[in-house]
């Protein structure tokens, strides 16, 4: 019988770097698509396969950041990294693209999510981080490997602070941001339209 549902069902996955990431996931009670998948290098390094997911599809960065309801980012690493390498990219990704008065008002959940990624350690390779926007909760849950690290980091503005790294105006690169947004691909992005 459940076979003869999945088959009825067909499940349906974008796939990017030997990464796999479904097209439509639960999150706080709200179905999301996918909305992009890239590639993020450095240098000649593939760093992490980075998928966004949102209540409905957007080409616009300023329509995912603000979009109501739950957001989804999975970043699945394809090389070792260590926290301290993890935490300072975060940190200068969030610098680089939201203002003073952004960042003073995450303070606090920015350091509690730094002292959490520090306190998880080494990234190894496939591992799967997910930052969930959960509005029913009203805040920011960290995942790694599926468990929930950390505690809920209250705010959506957190949540802002985080997509900007990716999506704002000096985002992590260039594009990847045009591919998590759904924009036609360039090298090492993967545009995916379901």
């Amino acid at each position: 019988m459940l076979l003869l549902l999945l088959l009825a069902f067909p499940l349906h996955a974008a796939e990017l770097e030997g990464v796999t990431l479904e097209d439509r996931v639960q999150v706080d009670g709200q179905e999301l698509q996918l909305n992009g998948m890239a590639l993020r290098t450095r240098i000649i390094f593939k760093v992490y396969v980075a998928g966004l997911y949102l209540p409905a599809k957007t080409a616009t960065a300023q329509a995912a950041i603000h979009s109501k309801g739950a957001k989804r980012i999975v970043l699945v690493m394809m090389r070792e990294a260590n926290a301290e390498q993890f935490v300072l990219s975060i940190l200068a990704g969030m610098r680089d693209n939201n203002t003073g008065a952004e960042l003073g008002a995450v303070k606090a959940q920015t350091e509690s999510l730094a002292a959490t990624i520090r306190a998880i350690g080494q990234a190894h390779r496939g591992m799967r981080i997910v930052l969930d926007y959960r509005p029913s909760l009203g805040g920011t849950q960290l995942y790694v490997d599926g468990m929930a690290r950390g505690r809920l980091l209250p705010g959506e503005e957190l949540y802002r602070v985080l997509l900007r790294i990716w999506l704002g105006e000096d985002p992590a690169q260039d594009d990847l941001k045009q591919a998590l947004l759904g924009q036609p691909r360039d090298s090492g992005a993967f545009h995916y339209d379901r």
